[in-house]
This record gives C-alpha cells, sequence and structure tokens, in this order.
C-alpha cells in the first residue's frame, strides 16, 4: 500500500498526523509526507520545522520492529523544480517531499508519480472544510485524484464507519481499505447497498456477492451487517449517516454511485459533513 499524506503548518494538519500514524503502522504501507507551499524558489523553514515534528510523530508511534528507518528533514535534496525530497529505506519507504504551486495540482502529481492507494488530508471543521489560502482543495482533490482519498474533519474516534458501495462492482481494494478503516479505529461497520424502484440492483448476483463481502469480514473478525437503500433517497441517507461516524463511498469508475453522485455532490457532501469522509476508488 502507498499513502500520501497532504500537510502544511496548520492545525488541521497537525491533528491528522496521528491518523496518518494509525493506519501507516497497521497497513505497513510506503508513506509520504507532502508538504506543499505557495512559493517555491526555496522550501520555507516553517513548513521544514513542522515536517520534521510530523516525520518523528510517526517514528515514535511505530512499534519494533518499526518498517520506516530514521531520516533527518535537513537533507532534503532538490529533485525538480519547486521539489524537494528525503527518503529512507527499512522494511518500507519513508520519505519527506516538499512541493511548491498550487497545491490541489502538486498533491494529484506526487500520487500519480507514486502510483498512491490513498491520499489523506485534513480541514478546517465545521461548515467549508477549508485550507488556508487554498479554497475548496479537500473537495477538489476528492472530486480529482485517481486514488481513494480520506478527507478528515474530525479529531474524535468514529464509532462506526458506514460505507456505501455498488454491490456489483466493488473492488476487493475497497473492502480492503474499509476493513483498515474499522481495524485502526476498532469501530462497527454498516454495509449500505443500492435497490432502485425495480428492486435490488444487480438482483441476479446481489445475494451471491453480498454473502462473499460478509464472508470477507467474518474471515477478519469483523462484524458487519447489510442494509438497502432506495437510490432516489441515497443522498438523503448519505447525509444522515454522517452523523453516525465516518463515510465510505465506493466511487469506482463502474459503481452506479459514481452516476449517482455527481463530483459537485461529492465537494458538497465533504463541505457540509462534521465527519471524516473516505473517497473510494
Amino acid at each position: 500500500m502507498r499513502i500520501i499524506a497532504a500537510l502544511d503548518t496548520k492545525s488541521y494538519s497537525e491533528e491528522i498526523i496521528n491518523e496518518v500514524a494509525k493506519l501507516a503502522a497497521n497497513t505497513w504501507a510506503d508513506l509520504t509526507l507532502l508538504g506543499l507551499q505557495s512559493g517555491n524558489k526555496e522550501p520555507d523553514q516553517a513548513l521544514v520545522d513542522a515536517m520534521a515534528r510530523y516525520k518523528d510523530h510517526i517514528l515514535s508511534a511505530m512499534e519494533e520492529p518499526s518498517p520506516y528507518a530514521e531520516l533527518a528533514v535537513s537533507d532534503l535534496k532538490e529533485t525538480g523544480p519547486g521539489r524537494w525530497q528525503v527518503s529512507s529505506r527499512g522494511r518500507k519507504e519513508l520519505s519527506v517531499t516538499i512541493r511548491g504551486g498550487d497545491a490541489r495540482k502538486e498533491i494529484l502529481a506526487e500520487a500519480q508519480e507514486r502510483e498512491a492507494d490513498l491520499i489523506m488530508l485534513g480541514c478546517t471543521r465545521g461548515i467549508d472544510c477549508i485550507w488556508e489560502g487554498e479554497p475548496n482543495l479537500p473537495q477538489r482533490v476528492a472530486r480529482d485524484a485517481a486514488c481513494s482519498v480520506l478527507v478528515i474533519k474530525s479529531s474524535r474516534t468514529p464509532s462506526q464507519i458506514v460505507s456505501f458501495l455498488d454491490q456489483t462492482s466493488v473492488s476487493q481494494e475497497s473492502l480492503e481499505m474499509v476493513n483498515q478503516m474499522v481495524t485502526v479505529h476498532g469501530a462497527g461497520l454498516k454495509i449500505v447497498g443500492l435497490k432502485t424502484p425495480k428492486g435490488v440492483v444487480g438482483k441476479g448476483d446481489v445475494e451471491k456477492k453480498m454473502v462473499e463481502i460478509l464472508k470477507y469480514y467474518n474471515e477478519k473478525n469483523i462484524s458487519a451487517w447489510i442494509m438497502m437503500v432506495d437510490n432516489d433517497k441515497l443522498e438523503e441517507y448519505v447525509a444522515q449517516s454522517t452523523k453516525e461516524g465516518m463515510v465510505a463511498l465506493w466511487m469506482g469508475k463502474e459503481s452506479l454511485l459514481s452516476k449517482i453522485f455527481s463530483r459537485g455532490l461529492i465537494e458538497k457532501l465533504i463541505s457540509n459533513t462534521q465527519s471524516s469522509v473516505l473517497i473510494l476508488r
């Protein structure tokens, strides 16, 4: 697994480091701590200092044997215009990277170059979900990224993960990502499937698929329960579910959810909810 944590010097970035550390420790992922700044002539010292703190927190949170080797953020080297990086290789790779320029473009470029499985980033709590100086950045990253994106809006540990999926096409990688979220938070799992006025989506195969999904989670010692929701009530139910805990939406290319939930609705959901949102791809 390859994770990118997009960070700046603000409190919402400080607050997600514990979540990054827990997920990295549980998955033994190749991890990139990506610092974003507006200028690209040289690394901003305040950002360099913050990245050093974030790196120290990650390393101190690892149980032995740690998957990561120590590195010194002061050893950052320029690797391209407006890009600086230092990496270490233990059992897994740990990188600290700083990129200057348009934050959305830089996050998406880093994710593409790294072939990331997940982008993690925080934002201000409450309505809007703001990165200072970058209007709607988390919303636009979640909308445009080719990989999964976790936007962390709350420092509270979610008691439940509500996973919305198109049961006819959900990917194994997405099931595993939900498994990781349930495991690191010790949360319950509710799986929400879709039905149309004509009945359950993919009715011919749905029974078999749902049995496979339940079997998968049972084998992981995760108790899950399933319910079906009319697709014309989906948006309303998703909004309601954000009050229960973290919401996960399977938005892969083959998913019916990606057709029901427009890009604008993803942005609206992330802005308006009080909970963290996981967009699965």
